[in-house]
C-alpha cells in the first residue's frame, strides 16, 4: 500500500466489499478457515518457522514468533498477499518485515511506530 498508515482490516472490508462488472462480489462472504499447527520451540531463531517433524504437516516456532505473528490472515492468492504488502524497515533491528503478516517484530520484539501502523 503506498499510504503511510496500514490498517489490515480496513484492507480486508475494502477487499471483501469489491464487485465485478456485473455487481458480483469478488470473494465469498463465508470465508474458509484454514488452521495451521505451529509448536513452540525456543531453539528455533525468531521469525523463522521450520518443518515440525513430530507433527505431521505442522511447523514450529520460537515463542515469540508466534505471539507476533497475526492470526486472521487473509488468503486469497499470491495476488492478494501482493495487494496487501505493506513493507517497513523495524526501526530497532533494521530487519524488513510486511507488516500485514505482524503484531510486532518477531526478530526483537519492537512495537511498529504508531504514526506508519494503525
Amino acid at each position: 500500500m503506498s499510504s503511510d498508515n496500514f490498517d489490515p482490516q480496513m484492507a480486508y472490508e475494502k477487499l471483501m466489499s469489491a464487485t465485478n462488472a456485473v455487481g458480483q462480489k469478488h470473494f465469498i462472504d463465508d470465508p474458509e478457515a484454514y488452521q495451521v499447527n505451529i509448536r513452540p520451540d525456543k531453539s528455533v531463531s525468531p521469525g523463522k518457522f521450520l518443518n515440525d517433524p513430530i507433527l505431521p504437516g505442522g511447523y514450529k516456532a520460537h515463542p515469540t514468533t508466534i505471539r507476533a505473528m497475526r492470526k486472521d490472515i487473509f488468503v486469497g492468492g499470491t495476488e492478494v498477499f501482493e495487494d496487501l504488502q505493506f513493507i517497513i524497515n523495524c526501526e530497532s533491528c533494521k530487519t524488513e518485515l510486511d507488516v500485514q503478516f505482524w503484531h510486532f517484530c518477531p526478530y526483537c520484539e519492537a512495537q511498529f511506530p504508531k504514526s506508519r501502523v494503525k
